[in-house]
């Protein structure tokens, strides 16, 4: 979302598109929203600011009739479910990468106090021991574990994909949080996932790689023993946001690992609200961003290796063949949504026009064009991007490069 306020043009629906141009504008303004309850736990590029998705929230559960859930098809890191379980709307998530479905379950978990504390404990147990381990290698004598060997990697090949990033001292302490974490999992599976994201949320900042976004490898000096204690520093972070979204009594909410072209053999609640932002064409590719994670926490990509949407490797390979198998793809998962979604609910997408190598992506277009008769626009609200490069300049010309936020309504099935 752009931090930097640009013109906003409306239509439809005036009351409702005045309010997606507030929702837009949020993510300039918020200084609170952002760092408040799970949202601050875990990096993760591009995702939608928790103060627009609590905007489109209440704009769209208004209108949710009883017994129904709100979805997000492409949740990410569970912004949207944080905000939805904050406002007590029951929510539903559904998105390939496998990191990001382990990371919305954890920042939507809300366990009895005792399981907090039990997780809180555990995090910081593992980082004392850590700690400790650390200063009794530097004793003579001193026999180093064997590195983790996760079920379903071979050990050569992790090794060569992962060895360079890390100081021989940082993988040792790494690798002992791991192997204590694995510990944990054979007895408490959802304390260990807790402290399984903790550990993920301070893998790049102990590693020679740049940021999520920039795989350059750089020097990077590490303190021995900073591992373990970012470590535990997160764990405390994690359950201290979790304490504040556990208000109330709700059911869980439930995180599925799996393609939004299948939303109709998920299981799905009746789905009374949509609030959702899916991929920009050509800008990400997260399956690359979140590689060295994978690889050292043992998570199986394949899948969205395989099904990622609209990444920027596909259009970089062949951009014509991209951006017809985008449109393909859209077209079906809205398909699919439209299936799940009842009679009379709204859909809110954030989405934003983007580069497809040199060819603009006009993402409203796009998406009214992928639309069926099931779903019809409401309102509608895109703000400029005030600050471009010279190729996006001339790619966009004088129409520009937009965010916008698009409210449509499942109409009823017509009549057989």
């Amino acid at each position: 979302m752009p931090r930097a306020p640009g013109r906003i043009d409306i239509g439809g629906d005036r009351a409702i598109s005045e309010a997606l141009a507030e929702a837009l504008l949020a993510a300039a303004h918020d200084d609170v929203v952002a760092e408040s309850l799970t949202h601050p736990v875990h990096t993760y590029p591009a995702r939608l600011h928790p103060a627009t998705a609590r905007a489109l929230v209440e704009v769209v559960s208004e209108r949710m009739p009883d017994g129904t859930a709100l979805l997000d098809p492409f949740c990410g890191s569970g912004t949207t479910l944080v905000e939805a379980r904050a406002l007590g709307v029951v929510a539903v998530g559904v998105d390939l990468n496998p990191l990001a479905v382990r990371l919305a379950r954890v920042k939507t978990w809300t366990p009895p106090v005792p399981r907090r504390r039990n997780a809180k404990d555990a995090g910081l147990r593992i980082a004392a021991e850590v700690l400790m381990s650390g200063k009794e290698a530097r004793r003579a004598g001193f026999s180093a574990a064997p590195m983790r060997a996760p079920e379903g990697f071979d050990p050569n090949a992790r090794q060569r994909r992962i060895g360079k990033w890390f100081a021989p001292h940082v993988r040792r302490e790494l690798e002992a949080i791991a192997t204590a974490i694995d510990d944990v999992r054979h007895d408490d599976p959802e304390v260990a996932e807790v402290l399984t994201i903790a550990l993920s949320a301070v893998l790049y900042k102990v590693s020679s790689r740049k940021s999520d976004t920039d795989p350059t490898w750089v020097e990077r000096h590490v303190p021995r023993g900073a591992a373990a204690r970012w470590f535990g520093e997160r764990v405390s972070m994690i359950v201290a946001g979790i304490q504040d979204l556990a208000v109330g009594r709700m059911p869980p909410t439930v995180v599925h690992e799996a393609d939004a072209r299948t939303l109709g053999t998920l299981g799905l609640p009746r789905i009374g609200a949509v609030v959702t932002s899916p991929p920009y064409p050509g800008t990400y590719d997260y399956a690359d961003q979140h590689r060295l994670r994978f690889d050292f926490l043992g998570i199986r990509h394949r899948a969205f290796d395989e099904g990622e949407l609209g990444t920027r490797r596909g259009f970089a390979s062949n951009s014509l063949e991209a951006a017809r198998r985008w449109k393909e793809s859209q077209i079906a998962w809205l398909d699919a949504l439209a299936g799940v979604m009842v009679p009379g609910a709204w859909a809110a997408f954030v989405i934003g026009d983007s580069m497809a190598g040199v060819r603009p992506m006009y993402a409203d277009d796009d998406l009214r064009a992928a639309l069926d008769d099931r779903l019809a626009v409401v309102a509608w609200a895109s703000q400029q991007r005030p600050i471009l490069g010279a190729l996006e300049r001339t790619a966009f010309g004088e129409r520009g490069k937009r965010e916008h936020v698009i409210v449509v309504e499942r109409r009823p099935d017509p009549r057989p």
